[in-house]
């Protein structure tokens, strides 16, 4: 049995649950199922063989997916490329009003 098939109902059933609370945070379904899977395989390859692999990754899934979403913290080992299931700020660089704005033009005096 692969991967896929061994664990996507708990993929489908955490998605579930962390996007019915915490989804205004974040950019879409798909993006919090993604990361999900993602951290899933980072657990499988940190798991040592001790215990019970299937209690490890979850619980090693929850416990990142909460610093994630609940804490704004990166993904596990994503040092070069981080990434987020989280929505971005978009910042204007034309809104005067904004502190980057003056920051990078400076504030002009009319």
């Amino acid at each position: 049995m692969n991967v896929y098939e061994k664990y996507k109902k708990e993929v489908d059933m955490i998605a579930g649950r962390y996007f019915k609370r915490y989804g205004y945070k974040c950019e879409s379904y798909e993006d919090l199922k993604q990361t999900i899977w993602y951290i899933l395989l980072c657990a499988l390859k940190k798991f040592d063989g001790r215990g019970n692999e299937r209690m490890f990754v979850l619980n090693f899934v929850k416990n990142k997916l909460i610093s994630i979403v609940k804490y704004n913290r990166k993904p596990p080992y994503c040092k070069e490329t981080p990434f987020t299931p989280l929505k971005m700020e978009y910042i204007s660089g034309d809104d005067e009003n904004n502190c980057a704005f003056k920051e990078f033009q400076g504030e002009y005096i009319v």
